[in-house]
Order: C-alpha cells, then structure tokens, then sequence
C-alpha cells in the first residue's frame, strides 16, 4: 500500500505547502457545468476533510497529528468558503444533487463510509492517529482524480487554477503523512 501511495505522490507533481491549496480569487462569471460539479465535489470532499480533523484535538495525542489537523481545518473552511461564494455567484446549488455515485464521471466521489467514521469517532490515542493518517491519506487521491477532470472540461479560469493547486499541493501532503505514519 505504501508503494502504491508513493507513486500516486509522485505522480501528482508540485512542492508547495499544503497550506497554499487555498483558492484566493473571484471566480469570474464564465463557467460550464464541469465547474460547477466540480465545485460541487470538492465542498462535499472538503466537509468530510472537516469532519475529520475536528475529532484530532479530543483524541489525538501527538501534536505533530493535532498541529496538522488544525492547518487542514483552516485550509478547508476557507476553501469551502471560496467555493460556495463562487457557485453562490452563478446562482448554483452548493450541494450536490443526486446520487454520489452518479458522479463517476467526474472524477467519483467515494466519502468516507459510515463504518470508517464510526472506527474514527470511538479510537483514541495511537489508534486514533494511525485511523486517522490512513482516512486523509486515502481521501486525496478523489481530490487530485476531481481535479484532474475539472482541468480537462471546466472552462472556469479560477476554478481551474484551483483544480491545479489542489494537484500541486497533494504530494507535500500525502509526503507529510506518510512521514507520520511512519514515524
């Protein structure tokens, strides 16, 4: 699994901070429906993100786990934020309509199931770490798979841009927290 999480970092590309993933312009008002289900998307990807993290003050006890667990909860609020202005703007529903599976061709959309949750929610400690890791870890690849698509056929300059960061910035990530993993 480790191997396979290593070439999908490497295949991401971008060095920068993942604090930098956040989007910091206007959307202007040209855009498609690739757009919009992409924004779409990643509002529900970047929730789950934040459902997530927000369990790490309670019951995590490493601080390198809880220092990135309140960076990704920063990073994700403005980013939801930006994203539902944007979609606000084209007078678009912010949330996604039908079923999640529909959206395959959109690069899919599996969340993290119930079950997942339910482990995370009642782990506490090194378990809670280790659960923790691995669900942020999985979670990336249907960030970069969105993005991937949005930069093929969205024609949104910002939401573009995003899509391109949201890549850039996956590989210090998911590098971050194989280092955690890890150690």
């Amino acid at each position: 699994m480790l191997a396979a999480l290593a070439v999908l970092s490497t295949a991401c590309g971008g060095t920068s901070d993942p604090a930098e993933a956040k989007p910091k312009q206007s959307a202007p008002a040209d855009h498609d429906a690739d757009d919009v289900m992409f924004l779409q998307m990643m509002i529900a990807h970047r929730q789950q993100v934040l459902d997530i993290v927000r369990l790490a003050p309670d019951r995590s006890r490493r601080g390198e786990v809880q220092t990135l667990a309140t960076t990704l909860e920063k990073d994700s609020t403005t980013e939801v934020r930006q994203m539902t202005s944007w979609l606000t703007a084209w007078s678009k529903p912010t949330t996604l309509q039908g079923p999640v599976n529909s959206h395959a061709a959109h690069g899919g959309l599996p969340l993290i199931g119930a079950a997942e949750m339910k482990s995370l929610k009642q782990a506490k400690g090194r378990d809670f770490d280790t659960t923790f890791l691995n669900l942020l870890l999985g979670h990336q690849h249907n960030a970069v798979q969105m993005s991937q698509v949005e930069l093929k056929k969205g024609v949104n300059p910002a939401a573009k841009k995003y899509a391109n960061d949201v890549i850039k910035n996956t590989t210090p990530l998911v590098s971050r927290l194989l280092d955690l993993i890890n150690s």
